[in-house]
Order: C-alpha cells, then structure tokens, then sequence
C-alpha cells in the first residue's frame, strides 16, 4: 500500500493489480463455465425420470448462462477500475509531492518567523523583517492547504463512486438494470473498499437469473481474497 507521508492519509486506497487479477480470474471462471459440456437427453431413458433429468438440465445450463455472462460483465467493471485506480494512484502520488515540498517549506517558513521575533526583541528595525517573515509562513500555509483540499476532494470523489461500482456489481446476475459508469473529466470509477466489493462480486457469482447454482469451488473466496489484496 502507498505511504503517502506528506498528505498525512491515504486518499486512493487500494491494489490496482490486485484488481486486474481479480478481472483476470472472472473472466478466466466464465471462460471454463462456457466449456462446461450439457448432460443433455439420454436416448435410452424414457419417462418422467428422464424428462424430469433433462428439465433439470435445462435449468442448470441457464443458470450457468446466466452466472457466466454476470462474470464477464463483472471483468469488465473490474478492468475499468483497475485501470482508473492506477491513474488515481499516480495522482495522489503527485499530490503528496507537492504536500511533502509544501511542508518543508511551512517549516522553514516558521523558522524564519522565530528568527524575525528573536531579532524584534533586541532591535525595532527588525519589526519590518518579522511582519514579512510572517507574511510568507502564511503564505506557505495557504499553499499546504491548497494540496490537503484537493486531496480531500479526490479522497470524496473516490467514496463517492464506491457505492456507484458497487451498485454495478450487485446489479450483474438478477436482471436488473445496470447502472452506467458516470462520466467525469477526472475521476470515472472508484471503489470504497475493497471488502464491500468482494462481497458483491460473491454475490455475483453466486446468483442467476434461473435457478442458484453452485459456483466453481474456491471462486467467491477467491474474488474476495484478490479484491481484499490478501
């Protein structure tokens, strides 16, 4: 995880490749779900057992339709925000920069103030110098807070669209309408945590549109893990 020492937070947390593996593996899971062979009818069997093996069938091959197409459509909320973390990383990253700069010079800012006040005490002339000095470490204090607000502001925006990505997720798989991405100059899709993430892509792959069926041992675990950066 980023140090992001000069901004004194993290605004942006988060694993972009932890993300693009999570992606990687849904895609990988749908991939092996289209290869799942159907039992289809047994031409030796007849009679409502078999008609009620193949009614069964049929429910299983739409329920593994339906999980698999809620996985490719959850890669792709997922290649979407790992590409958009990674710029929000390198934003942040520029941010605290500029913090870290800006702090050093709060300091050395205020080192000039107790100089200038020292000197006031012993000479009258200095008073010019101290009003100057002090001028300057506000100066240098507006600069610093300049960067903390714009951190702030990427800090909300990035909450912000964590419940919209979120709301994407939870929609795959039970037919509801998929809420678009919301388009921004700056800031497209963000997650608030990963742990509320991994819980609706379980849910994701857990659910259909026909009957529950099964997901691949370990897959909801492992979506969860990877999204979690465990």
């Amino acid at each position: 995880m980023a140090d992001f020492r000069g901004l004194g937070f993290d605004p942006v947390p988060g694993s972009p490749d932890a993300v693009a593996e999570a992606a990687r593996r849904c895609a990988v899971t749908a991939a092996q779900l289209q290869e799942i062979p159907s039992p289809g009818r047994i031409p030796e069997w007849a009679g409502r057992s078999a008609q009620a093996l193949a009614d069964r069938a049929d429910r299983a091959a739409a329920g593994l339709a339906a999980t698999r197409e809620a996985l490719r459509a959850a890669a792709g909320v997922l290649e979407g925000w790992a590409g958009t973390l990674l710029a929000n990383h390198r934003r942040a990253e520029d941010l605290d920069r500029r913090a870290a700069a800006a702090r050093r010079a709060v300091t050395a800012a205020r080192d000039d103030v107790e100089q200038a006040e020292t000197e006031a005490q012993f000479s009258p002339a200095a008073r010019p110098n101290l009003a100057a000095a002090r001028a300057r470490l506000a100066a240098r204090q507006d600069d610093l807070d300049h960067v903390l607000a714009e951190a702030r502001d990427l800090e909300r925006a990035h909450r912000a669209e964590a419940t919209r990505v979120a709301e994407r997720l939870s929609a795959l798989g039970d037919g509801s309408p998929v809420p678009a991405a919301p388009g921004s100059a700056g800031i497209t899709t963000h997650l608030e945590t990963f742990s509320t993430v991994g819980r609706e892509l379980g849910v994701t792959v857990a659910k259909t549109s026909a009957v529950p069926v099964t997901p691949p041992p370990g897959a909801v675990g492992a979506f969860a893990a990877a999204l979690g950066g465990r």
